[in-house]
């Protein structure tokens, strides 16, 4: 039976392939209604009775396109469905995905079944992108979806391609331009090991795109010059447009005319089936040259290059470090994108391997190494096991040996075991069974090592167990996938009341799995059964110097009032952990310390919502935003920022311009593209404006450090002086540094010291409770107010300090939250 995975799919924009890893090789599989192709069109046509995947639903789209869809996987994640004509039904992303995914299962051999499988997203894919691809695959019948980066794939497709070969220590791009994305990811393989450094992609961009930028900015001018049209574009684009079903073909002929052209310097494209304003009918052969094309997409191909620049500079690398790059996905066929590249960067491209089956190669070779969760079961001929054997041991590996370990449940008195390699080369002997077994058995280089562990009893008759067979291939893997984006929480910002700020918890490119836990004291109290009353947790992923609003919230938890078991005192601890599995699944754990009690979701989002007036409302903002901030910094006569940011207004008002020529059913991207420009120019103005931030946090910094320093000082205890020396020892680095997270996070640490030692002090409590009782007409619930005033006469006269701290206590809590004395807390910690 296989105890691996095995099955790899790459599931395209444009299109998917499968492949399986069997003994040491991987085998592509052949598409049995498309002779001679390997790979599956990702296209779906819908007519009464059927459902068409592939060569077959692209060719009814010139007949019925309304009720074909291509190029779906652009639009993972998103709340967005598809009118499908035929049927009046409405599919969403996920929905067709998963019959691409089923069509690619008929692929198989008679007899042979699909319920696990690793499938590969692009490395920019974000959490609910990622989520939705494993939906797609469950909706497909698979039981087990793992996901990989495609740029892994790619490189493990490689590494075990040259695998008869050492490869030499180093590192390569690998630039992955696809039907509908871009990635650019950097790969070091060192002492045999290969890990991804850093990545940089584009969800929006891809082969697609030049598809479209031939119709919009060759045809349609042309047709234009030629015949009398109004808004042509936007009656092409608009999914209640005159021509929209005209649009659909038009891209695909485009796509025909892409393709001839890496091949051929011009390439025609009828345009037909349309009347002009004036009833002319349509029926022209517009030609498109090579050097045409290659001006149109040289802008887009130039921003992919911009990308593997960043990614190299925020290494420290040069060009020239560089062993190559590695051209992976059918854009990168393009003779224009392969010269431009290199170029470009001065570094050979490498197109040693096929670049539209590379990433299903790589998914295989990856699956190989992936136990399945529930293994196909197979009849045990010799009856019921006496032992259950457990092994641990690296699947893959580029060792000369490997450490293998079982752990034996049952009674050994009297066995004994051996371990053989499949091809003879190997044998252990036949030694005694203990219940912890360790053996090192050596590997043959660049192949597939099989060994067999066998258990025998006192008369050597084999012994019935449930011992998996042991496979090692002597290849390839990589050392954990990276994180993408940075996950942080969402906590209060103690220095802006109202406000607040992200905590990171994995940093970028952290591997995953990950787990952490973090403790934070409660900044209010919460009554059980308090209306309104609660903890908030939310996780978002983006930067961690962004603001709250600009990153996408993954998880969230809300622990009600109701929920509690009594109430939760202010300064007691809540202890969050959060945990990500390799594909990218989310657990909370939250834990609060003083009633032992503990909430836990798991969460696996896989929607957002983007309309047209969302995103036109917000480049409205971010224009305004930015126009504010020009002003500040000419107010402090910060004229180089102030110039910075002019340019960033340029861009923003560009967006704004495009965003308002959208119609509000626009069938094409641009929306999704300009959501992600959008959210790249608010990360650009907060950068910009850095300085300033930081500037202030530090002079912050220093203010509260005065101050605790001079309470220490006075007032303070040995812990509390050793709290504020272990604060100042890390300052140099910090205060050096342009970590404003950190920073502030320093600042804390030393209000948190100085409240500590003011809640003991009578003078402070004193002066407390005397403003409190300035603002007790205010509080929510008058008698108690009094109630506890009357108490807090009593406690200062009696010199109780601790009642008295309990009284202050109680009253800030009867306060709105909006005029509480410390601040208005939004989260709870």
């Amino acid at each position: 039976m296989d105890i691996n995975i095995n099955y790899g799919i790459d599931l395209g924009t444009t299109n998917s392939a499968l492949a399986r890893f069997i003994k040491g090789e991987v085998q592509i599989f052949n598409n049995p209604s498309d002779y001679g192709r390997s790979t599956l069109p990702s296209v779906v046509g819908f007519k009464k009775d059927k459902i068409i995947v592939g060569t077959k639903a692209k060719e009814i789209m010139e007949r019925d396109p309304r009720s074909v869809v291509g190029a779906f996987k652009r639009r993972m994640g998103t709340s967005e469905s598809y009118k499908i004509k035929a049927t009046g039904q409405s599919m969403t992303p996920v929905d067709l995905s998963a019959m691409v995914l089923k069509e690619l299962k008929t692929f198989l051999p008679v007899g042979e079944t699909l319920s696990a499988a690793v499938i590969t997203i692009p490395a920019s894919f974000d959490t609910l992108q990622s989520n939705a691809t494993k939906e797609a695959g469950r909706l497909a019948g698979l039981e087990q979806v793992v996901l990989l980066q495609e740029p892994i794939a790619a490189s493990l497709a490689y590494a075990n391609m040259k695998k008869e070969r050492e490869l030499p220590d180093g590192q390569w791009l690998v630039y992955d331009f696809g039907g509908g994305t871009f990635d650019v990811a950097l790969v070091r393989i060192h002492q045999g090991e290969m890990r991804v450094l850093d990545h940089e992609g584009d969800n929006f961009l891809g082969g697609t795109d030049f598809d479209r930028l031939i119709v919009e900015q060759i045809l349609i001018p042309k047709l234009n010059a030629q015949f009398n049209f109004t808004d042509l574009e936007d009656q092409l684009k608009s999914e209640k447009g005159r021509f929209n079903a005209q649009y659909h073909v038009m891209l695909r002929r485009a796509e025909e005319a892409k393709i001839q052209l890496s091949t051929k310097t011009s390439a025609e494209v009828v345009v037909d089936g349309m009347t002009d304003d004036d009833d002319n009918e349509i029926d022209v052969e517009l030609v498109v040259t090579r050097s045409e094309f290659n001006e149109l997409i040289k802008p887009a191909v130039d921003s992919t290059v911009s990308m593997v620049k960043t990614i190299l500079t925020r290494n420290s690398f040069q060009a020239s470090d560089l062993l190559f790059t590695l051209m992976v996905g059918g854009t990168t066929y393009i003779p224009f994108v392969r010269q431009r590249v290199e170029e470009s960067l001065g570094t050979p491209v490498n197109c040693d391997i096929d670049p539209t089956t590379a990433v299903a190669v790589g998914a295989a070779y990856y699956a190989s190494g992936k136990r399945r969760e529930k293994p196909q079961p197979e009849a045990n001929a010799q009856g019921a096991s006496r032992l259950s054997i457990k092994t641990t041991y690296q699947k893959t590996s580029r060792e000369p040996d490997e450490l293998f370990s079982a752990r034996i449940t049952g009674d050994v008195t009297g066995l004994s075991y051996r371990i053989t390699r499949g091809d003879g080369g190997f044998d252990t002997g036949i030694k005694a069974l203990s219940e912890r077994i360790n053996e090192d058995l050596p590997l043959v280089a660049d192949t597939y090592n099989m060994f067999r562990l066998a258990i025998y009893d006192a008369q050597n008759n084999l012994v019935a167990n449930d011992a998996e067979e042991i496979a090692i291939n002597s290849g390839f893997s990589i050392s954990g996938q990276p994180l993408p984006e940075d996950i942080c929480l969402e906590v209060d910002d103690e220095d802006h009341p109202g406000n607040t700020r992200l905590l990171c918890v994995f940093q970028r490119m952290t591997p995953l799995p990950a787990r952490r836990t973090l403790s934070f004291p409660l900044n209010k109290t919460i009554i059980k059964g308090a209306d309104g009353e609660g903890i908030l947790i939310n996780v978002l992923e983006g930067p961690q110097t962004s603001l709250a609003e600009a990153n996408k919230l993954i998880g969230h938890m809300g622990i009600l009032s109701s929920n509690l078991r009594r109430d939760v005192q202010r300064g007691s601890e809540i202890e969050i952990t959060l945990e990500m599995t390799e594909s990218r699944d989310l657990a909370i754990t939250a834990y609060l310390t003083m009633i032992d009690q503990e909430f836990k979701q798991v969460f696996t989002p896989k929607v957002r919502a983007t309309s047209v007036a969302l995103v036109q409302r917000e480049a409205k903002y971010l224009n305004q935003k930015i126009g504010s901030e020009i002003e500040a910094a000419e107010e402090r006569e910060d004229y180089e920022t102030a110039g910075v940011l002019k340019k960033l207004r340029k861009e923003a008002g560009d967006l704004g311009t495009e965003a308002g020529e959208l119609t509000g059913d626009d069938v094409t991207d641009k929306k999704y593209q300009l959501e992600d420009r959008k959210r790249r120019l608010a990360q650009q103005l907060h950068d910009a404006t850095r300085e300033r931030r930081i500037a202030e946090i530090r002079a912050e910094y220093q203010e509260e450090k005065e101050l605790c320093h001079s309470l220490v000082e006075e007032h303070g205890n040995d812990q509390e002086r050793k709290y504020l020396r272990d604060v100042e020892m890390q300052e140099p680095a910090l205060l050096g540094s342009d970590n404003a997270t950190r920073i502030q996070e320093l600042t804390d640490r030393l209000l948190s010291i100085r409240i500590g030692i003011l809640w003991r002090l009578p003078a402070y409590l004193t002066r407390l409770f005397s403003n409190l009782e300035q603002q007790s007409t205010r509080m929510n619930n008058q008698d108690q107010a009094a109630i506890l005033i009357q108490g807090g006469r009593k406690y200062i006269q009696a010199q109780d300090w601790g009642q008295l701290r309990s009284v202050n206590q109680e009253l800030m809590n009867l306060l709105p939250r909006e005029i509480q004395q410390t601040v208005s807390k939004k989260i709870g910690f």
